[in-house]
């Protein structure tokens, strides 16, 4: 009967143990795991293997994926699920085609320095993009478990320049292969 239960437990172990992140995981399988972005204490990765779509009703789009946010200074590693929700109508390609049709239509001369700072004003007033994001578990450096289970949940607009904004970036690109 204890085999029984030893061999219980150790299968039920199982999924813990293959869900586990390490930080050299993420550093040695760049393929699978993209950095967005990295500072001097922080650092954010997207599993490019969980990015999948929710909506697709042009302009109108919602995509889902893993995250990893890496903590330097506290040896700490955070899962998340992200979801991101886009309105191609404040996207980078639309700003900057409207852009450049007003100044077209004001007689305006088409200078790179201005279509660049009004298309950064534009998406700073409004990128297109909300997300909501779940923290689902989070690990030390070497992969030992922290806590795992979902708990909270944020939900906001992806401000430009801001790292939510970075990561629905390469969400975006990674799924339909162009920039947002």
């Amino acid at each position: 009967m204890k085999k029984i239960l030893i061999i219980l437990l150790a299968i039920l172990c199982i999924p813990l143990s293959s869900y586990a992140i390490t930080l050299s995981t993420l550093h040695n399988n760049p393929d699978r795991y993209l950095k967005v972005d990295e500072d001097s204490t922080a650092a954010m990765y997207l599993d490019t293997y969980s990015v999948k779509s929710i909506r697709y009703s042009p302009p109108y789009y919602t995509l889902s994926a893993k995250t990893y946010f890496v903590l330097y200074p506290y040896d700490y590693i955070s899962l998340c699920t992200q979801t991101f929700n886009y309105d191609y109508n404040y996207s980078m390609h639309y700003t900057l085609t409207r852009i450049v049709s007003d100044m077209n239509q004001n007689g305006e001369t088409l200078d790179d320095d201005v279509i660049i700072s009004r298309a950064q004003t534009a998406v700073q007033e409004n990128s297109g993009i909300t997300y909501s994001m779940t923290y689902l578990a989070s690990w030390k450096f070497n992969g030992q478990l922290l806590k795992d289970s979902a708990h909270e949940t944020i939900s906001d607009d992806a401000a430009y320049p801001e790292r939510p904004y970075w990561m629905a970036q390469a969400v975006f690109k990674t799924y339909y292969n162009q920039d947002f």
